[in-house]
């Protein structure tokens, strides 16, 4: 199965990254297309469900740190080294080095490799740029070099630069990331994907241990078993364990869906999570924090004996109303209400794969098969959702259909 990496970059890195992405057969990437950089806080929020998000330098990763926090995937960028400062020097030794006007993040990379090269007598002019340049400011520093004769050759690193110096009449060329250095950071960005997916996998265990119990108790139990698709098993009178995983329970914390256990039972409970690689540890770990938490309290022990408590208590996130521009065409065009909306992006920020079935989303809606087809024929007969293949874990019947969505879920 591919990997699903969503690209953020300029129209020209787009271009030439096209040129050799078949060399990464296992990563399928995603292009969402920026003028400047400025632009990527808003590309994040267009991102359709991935496994990760790649952006193609430091501006536009820096520009859309807060879009960046609250995306459940991981994210990287492309950093500009010493190798793409060298590459673009040598393109451009036809050109006197002191004549040369140059942009970048970080110009003590250009002194580092004039002095590797024992070339120090000469430097071009340089110009340092971070999140809080001025497009323009950076133009007129090219243009009132040249204009007085110093440098005869622009190098920059933004491409909205490159393309208002072009139009000027001003020689410039962009500075080069060499491909080993996209395909490497492309690669990397696939580990973390892959990490996070194996955090997420991990084994977690929940202690319940009841003040009482009453013919509430089995029904109350249950749905918070449900809550977050765990197998429950009872370890003595008053006190159960739940067996899920860690990415289920983390989602349940950031989305108050645990504070709301404690209205479930009519008399006190204590709760605890032991995180672990193996369901031994976990437990132990459940066992360890259950010891800390009192009633109506949450504590949790991670697999580095780290306990955390008591944990935060947030309002639900289960949205009611839908107020962004495109979640409303959908909801409009679909005919699903925003709290359906608002359940099925939470199923795609936990999910562990882009790609998903029927049951799957079932399973998490809590609604029966039927509902469920209905809302993936909702969702597809207008585009929101497609048909990517299909799977067949059993010998007999109809082989499953997998789909994915095809709208910004983060």
């Amino acid at each position: 199965m591919q990997s699903r990496i969503a690209v953020l970059g300029s129209t020209n890195f787009i271009e030439r990254l096209k040129h050799f992405e078949h060399e990464m057969p296992f990563i399928r990437l995603d292009y969402y297309h920026y003028n400047t950089p400025k632009e990527a806080k808003e590309l994040v929020k267009n991102i359709k469900p991935c496994a990760a998000v790649f952006f193609s330098g430091s501006l536009p990763y820096l520009y859309a740190k807060k879009e960046r926090e609250l995306l459940p995937v991981p994210s990287y960028y492309l950093k500009q080294d010493s190798t793409s400062v060298a590459t673009t020097l040598l393109a451009t030794c036809h050109t006197p080095i002191h004549q040369i006007s140059m942009d970048l993040i970080e110009p003590r990379l250009v002194e580092s490799v004039l002095q590797d090269i024992n070339q120090t007598a000469a430097v071009p002019f340089l110009m340092q740029i971070d999140p809080a340049f001025s497009l323009e400011e950076v133009v007129s520093f090219h243009i009132n070099l040249q204009n007085a004769g110093k440098t005869k050759l622009a190098i920059t690193s933004v491409h909205a630069v490159y393309e208002s110096l072009m139009q000027s009449g001003i020689p410039v060329v962009r500075m080069i990331d060499p491909k080993n250095s996209i395909l490497k950071a492309i690669e990397e960005t696939n580990s973390l994907a892959i990490l996070a997916k194996s955090e997420a996998s991990k084994i977690a265990v929940c202690s319940i241990l009841l003040d009482q119990e009453d013919s509430s108790s089995a029904t109350s139990l249950n749905k918070v078993t449900n809550s977050i698709d765990a197998s429950i098993v009872k370890v003595d009178d008053l006190l159960y364990m739940l067996f899920t995983t860690q990415g289920k329970v983390q989602l349940a914390l950031e989305s108050n869906v645990v504070n709301s256990w404690f209205d479930l039972f009519s008399t006190p409970v204590r709760i605890a999570f032991g995180y672990g690689t193996t369901v031994l540890e976990a437990s132990e770990n459940a066992k360890d924090a259950l010891r800390h938490a009192t009633k109506n309290n949450i504590y949790l022990m991670n697999q580095e004996k780290q306990l955390t408590g008591p944990l935060l208590q947030n309002e639900t996130k289960i949205d009611l109303r839908t107020n962004d521009p495109r979640l409303v065409l959908v909801a409009k065009e679909t005919k699903l209400s925003p709290a359906n909306l608002s359940k099925i992006m939470q199923f795609s920020r936990i999910h562990h794969s882009v790609e998903f079935t029927a049951h799957d989303l079932e399973v998490f809606l809590k609604v029966s098969r039927r509902t469920t087809e209905r809302i993936l024929k909702k969702l597809s007969d207008h585009g929101y959702a497609s048909i990517v293949g299909e799977e067949m874990t059993y010998q007999q019947g109809r082989p499953r259909a997998v789909y994915e969505f095809n709208f910004p879920t983060y």
